[in-house]
C-alpha cells in the first residue's frame, strides 16, 4: 500500500512518501523537489509541471495556471468574475453552469473542466510518486485550503478520482502543517496538563490562512481558523506589476497592459525581484531586454518604497490573528510558539507584523515550502494499515457556519454541534452558504425534540 502526501498548491505542488527511515519529499525528473501546477496544451502534446511553465510566454494561451481557484466555483460566481483580469487564458460557462478552461489542444478548440485539468496534474505527481516507490501508486491523502467549501471540496476529490488515486482524505493545509509540528514533539503535555497553543501561520502565493492549535502528548485539536481567501505572495506581486507599468508607460511610452506576453514577463521578473528585496534593503534593479517594440526597459525599487506601496496589503495581515484569538477566547500570553510557513512568510515586513502582534519572536522549525506535504504524508501513514505511527489522534474544525431554516412559525432553537460551534436554527435562518451552492446535499443528523419539519 502506497502512503503518499500531496500539497496541491496554487502555484507549486509537492509530494511526500513515507518510508521506514520517516518522511521524505521527492524530486521530480528535473530533481526539483518543486513542482509546478502548470498545464500547457500544444498541437501535438501535452505538458505538465516543469515543462508547462516554460511555456507560459511562448504558449500563453494554451498555458494554464492558477486553475486551483475554480473548484467547485460557478461562472457567475464573483469571485471568478474578479479573476478573469489576471488570466492569460480563457475561461468559459460550462453546460452545468461551472467553470471551465477553453484552450487549443490537437489543433481543436476543447473546453475542460477544472477537474479535469487538476487531474493531469495529480496524475504527473502520481508519476513521480510511482519513479521513486517503484511500485503503483494509488492511496493519497490530499491538501485543500481551509477555507475551501464543500462543493469545492468534491470537486477536487473528483479530480484524484480521474487521475486514478484513492483520495484517503482531503485536509486542510494549516492542520496538515499543525500534524507535522506536533507528531515529532518528545515535550507535550500530558493528556491531564493544560495543552500547549501553537499558532500557525500560513502565507502561500494566493491566500492566507491561519489556525491556533491545542497540543497534548499524542493529541492535536484545532481550535479555531481564519483566513483571507486573496492575500497571499501574488498580491504583493501585482503591487511591483502596477508600479512599473505606470513608470515604464510614462518612461517609454509603452501601453503593457494591452500585450498579454510582456505583462507576463513583467510579472516573472517582478516576482524575482521582490525575492531579491526580501534579502536586501538597498536599490536593486529590474531590467528587460527586447521588452516591447524591441526597446529594452529598466527601473529601480527598494525595500522601503515598496512596503510603502503596500500599506493596504500588510493592513490584511492583523484581522486574521486577531479572528483565532476571539473564536478560540485566548490571550496572546496564552500562545506558546507561532510557527510560520508558506513563500510570502519570508516577507520582512510580514513577520514583522505577525511578531509585532503577538510580542514574540516567530519559529521556523517547519521547512516553509514543504511542511503541507509532509503532514499529508504522516496522516496517509496514519490512515494505512503498512505503518506503525505512534498514536497521534486529530480534532479539526469547519470554519464555516451551518444554518438551517424550516417552515415552522415555532421559537428559535439551537443545537449543540461540537464543543465549540453553536447551531442557531431559525426560520430566518440562511441555507448553506449562497455564493457556492453545491450540487450535493450533505447529510445532517438532528436529535427531535419537537415536532418540527426541516427544509434542506
Amino acid at each position: 500500500m502506497s502512503v503518499v502526501g500531496i500539497d496541491l498548491g496554487f502555484q507549486s505542488c509537492y509530494v511526500a512518501v513515507a518510508r521506514a527511515g520517516g518522511i521524505e519529499t521527492i524530486a521530480n525528473e528535473y530533481s526539483d523537489r518543486c513542482t509546478p501546477a502548470c498545464v500547457s496544451f500544444g498541437p501535438k502534446n501535452r505538458s505538465v509541471g516543469a515543462a508547462a511553465k516554460s511555456q507560459v510566454i511562448s504558449n500563453a494561451k494554451n498555458t494554464v495556471q492558477g486553475f486551483k481557484r475554480f473548484h467547485g466555483r460557478a461562472f457567475s460566481d464573483p469571485f471568478v468574475e474578479a479573476e478573469k483580469s489576471n488570466l492569460a487564458y480563457d475561461i468559459v460557462q460550462l453546460p452545468t453552469g461551472l467553470t471551465g478552461i477553453k484552450v487549443t489542444y490537437m489543433e481543436e478548440e476543447r473546453n475542460f473542466t477544472t477537474e479535469q485539468v487538476t487531474a493531469m496534474l495529480l496524475s504527473k505527481l502520481k508519476e513521480t510518486a510511482e519513479s521513486v516507490l517503484k511500485k503503483p501508486v494509488v492511496d493519497c491523502v490530499v491538501s485543500v485550503p481551509s477555507f475551501y467549501t464543500d462543493a469545492e471540496r468534491r470537486s477536487v476529490m473528483d479530480a484524484t478520482q480521474i487521475a486514478g488515486l484513492n483520495c484517503l482524505r482531503l485536509m486542510n493545509e494549516t492542520t496538515a502543517v499543525a500534524l507535522a509540528y506536533g507528531i515529532y514533539k518528545q515535550d507535550l503535555p500530558a493528556l491531564e496538563e493544560k495543552p500547549r497553543n501553537v499558532v500557525f501561520v500560513d502565507m502561500g502565493h494566493s491566500a492566507y490562512q491561519v489556525s491556533v492549535c491545542a497540543f497534548n502528548r499524542g493529541k492535536l485539536k484545532v481550535l479555531a481558523t481564519a483566513f483571507d481567501t486573496t492575500l497571499g505572495g501574488r498580491k504583493f506581486d501585482e503591487v511591483l506589476v502596477n508600479h512599473f507599468c505606470e513608470e515604464f508607460g510614462k518612461k517609454y511610452k509603452l501601453d503593457i497592459k494591452s500585450k498579454v506576453r510582456a505583462l507576463l514577463r513583467l510579472s516573472q521578473e517582478c516576482e524575482k525581484l521582490k525575492k531579491l528585496m526580501s534579502a536586501n534593503a538597498s536599490d536593486l534593479p529590474l531590467s528587460i531586454e527586447c521588452f516591447m517594440n524591441d526597446i529594452d526597459v529598466s527601473g529601480t525599487m527598494n525595500r522601503g518604497k515598496f512596503l510603502e506601496m503596500c500599506d493596504d496589503l500588510l493592513a490584511r495581515v492583523e484581522p486574521p490573528l486577531r479572528s483565532i484569538l476571539d473564536q478560540s477566547k485566548l490571550k496572546k500570553e496564552d500562545i506558546y510558539a507561532v510557527e510560520i510557513v508558506g513563500g510570502a512568510t519570508r516577507i520582512p515586513a510580514v513577520k514583522e507584523k505577525i511578531s509585532k502582534f503577538f510580542g514574540k519572536e516567530l519559529s521556523t522549525t517547519l521547512n516553509a515550502d514543504e511542511a503541507v506535504t509532509r503532514g499529508c504524508a504522516l496522516q496517509c501513514a496514519i490512515l494505512s494499515p503498512a505503518f506503525k505511527v505512534r498514536e497521534f489522534s486529530i480534532t479539526d474544525v469547519v470554519p464555516y457556519p451551518i444554518s438551517l431554516r424550516w417552515n415552522s412559525p415555532a421559537e428559535e432553537v439551537t443545537v449543540k454541534s461540537s464543543p465549540k460551534t453553536m447551531l442557531l436554527l431559525s426560520p430566518k435562518s440562511s441555507p448553506f452558504i449562497e455564493r457556492n451552492r453545491s450540487l450535493w446535499r450533505p447529510t445532517i443528523v438532528l436529535l427531535r425534540i419537537c415536532p418540527i419539519q426541516i427544509l434542506l
